[in-house]
């Protein structure tokens, strides 16, 4: 059963989504869906980790209030020029900081409502993110602290890619005879690595799913990571 209909984006059920329409966004149109609805569920600034060509950048800064900050790290200034135009008119320039930098390092004295990870989808790379941000991420007024996890479930945003190439597959299948490590035959449409770190904070309590579409998963924060979570969330992943 759909929930009662609030805005548009809550009618990305009735599209078709897949990695043919991304577009700058890198994004199905469910995804960014989903993740404007966390922007505008929340209050306080936002962090963004991973920007590439900054099309999610520029829906969070469409989508959030005046008195919001968005922060935006990478490890390169690879934006857009009509991304990097957008962000630079008037109501943007002043409340959108375009980081480089290492997305490990914690923010100091900064506080967050949304935190958005989009970046190293490594097992290592995606709970070093966390790590460094998650206790920072904090509820404001009234509303809950939500961290969305691109490409963390998965979906069908590849399925159009594979459907018709059989011949590829049997060769992957045949391959895979030799190989110590196996690979799929049909390209999943997620990293299993994202999905891995947001398992670990649901198992521990200090997260639950608050809303999904396509690949990106929306959890709300239930509480702070503990000092050894890097060293737990690591013990439970084969060797």
């Amino acid at each position: 059963m759909y929930p009662a209909t609030e805005g548009f984006e809550d009618l990305a059920w009735i599209f078709t989504c897949d990695s043919r329409n991304r577009g700058l966004i890198r994004q199905g149109f469910d995804e960014a869906a989903i993740l404007w609805k966390a922007v505008k569920a929340t209050s306080g600034n936002i962090l963004e980790i991973g920007r590439n060509l900054a099309g999610s950048t520029v829906l969070l800064a469409a989508a959030v209030g005046p008195d919001r900050e968005i922060y935006s790290i990478d490890n390169r200034s690879h934006e857009d020029r009509a991304c990097k135009d957008y962000l630079a008119r008037a109501a943007n320039k002043d409340r959108v900081h375009l980081l480089v930098a290492d997305s490990r390092v914690p923010l100091p004295n900064l506080r967050f409502g949304l935190l958005f990870i989009d970046g190293d989808h490594t097992f290592e790379g995606v709970l070093a993110d966390v790590v460094a941000h998650w206790n920072a991420l904090q509820s404001s007024g009234g509303k809950p602290a939500l961290a969305a996890f691109h490409d963390a479930l998965p979906n069908d945003n590849f399925k159009w890619r594979d459907a018709d190439r059989k011949l590829n597959r049997r060769w992957v299948r045949l391959k895979n005879k030799f190989r110590k490590r196996q690979k799929p035959d049909v390209a999943p449409g997620y990293e299993p690595d994202v999905f891995k770190v947001c398992d670990e904070l649901i198992r521990h309590g200090l997260a639950t799913k608050w809303q999904s579409g396509g690949s990106m998963l929306v959890m709300k924060k239930l509480g702070d990571l503990p000092r050894n979570f890097s060293e737990v969330a690591r013990k439970v992943q084969p060797t």
